[in-house]
């Protein structure tokens, strides 16, 4: 069983080592296509995780969603995986038996199963390195804006056709007999984005300064735009739901 992750990044100094520790585990090979990060990602990257693939994505310094989903619907391509995981870099394929699962649906000629969103929250961000970051932060719920077709075989499908974020898809199947979309086999998304106030408003700061005028024009991550009042809401939400 072969898997591949394909790994959209954007200074993820602070997330990428609990990512890369996390699908190193499982994936044959990973490649993480970074869009001109200034911080020391690519560096940690380097001497961590020597034998990941860099894949630079030049969208000339701006956020360009619309560059971001040609790419999540064709740097798949070159795999001769089993399976492959297209990821942002905050997003976990999760399972207690993950491989055993891939294996059975392999076995079973599925192409796609379901994979349902999980937004995990934490008050501040996880920094232990030495401890998997699906044991240090627990809190999470339910949200089926994340339930994303980012778990398939690329070699019983053709197209992926994503929408922006991969929010959404209309997968196109090779001839054959693969049973398409399963949706009685589900993943867990484990979505590690609400990870610390100050976490959020740095992140979202640095997206806003990326801003480009196709995503304006076309509402692609309005909310980077929106400020720290638009993260504390956020998380107030959370806090009253978790409570």
């Amino acid at each position: 069983m072969v898997i591949d992750a394909f790994i959209l990044c954007f200074n993820e100094a602070k997330m990428i080592r609990h990512t890369l520790n996390y699908y190193s585990k499982f994936c044959e090979n990973i490649t993480v296509i970074d869009n001109q990060s200034t911080d020391n990602t690519v560096e940690i990257i380097q001497e961590k995780f020597p034998d990941v693939l860099i894949q630079e994505l030049d969208t000339g310094g701006e956020y360009r969603e619309d560059i971001q989903i040609q790419t999540r619907n064709n740097c798949w391509k070159c795999s001769d995986a089993d399976y492959v995981i297209m990821a942002d870099m905050d997003e976990f394929i999760f399972d207690e038996d993950l491989v055993g699962k891939l294996e059975l649906m392999h076995k079973n000629k599925i192409a796609v199963p379901a994979v349902i969103g999980i937004n995990m929250v934490s008050d501040t961000f996880p920094l232990n390195y030495s401890l998997p970051i699906t044991d240090q932060v627990k809190k999470g719920f339910r949200d089926v804006s994340f339930d994303k077709k980012i778990l398939f075989s690329p070699k019983m499908i053709k197209e992926m056709n994503f929408g922006p974020g991969s929010h959404t898809c209309k997968p196109e199947f090779k001839g054959g007999s693969a049973l398409g979309i399963d949706h009685s086999v589900q993943f867990k998304l484990l979505h590690f984005k609400y990870l610390g106030r100050e976490h959020l408003y740095e992140k979202h700061r640095t997206y806003a300064k990326r801003m480009s005028e196709v995503n304006r024009e076309n509402k692609f991550g309005y909310e980077y735009e929106l400020g720290n009042e638009h993260v504390d809401a956020i998380f107030d939400r959370i806090d009253k739901h978790s409570g």
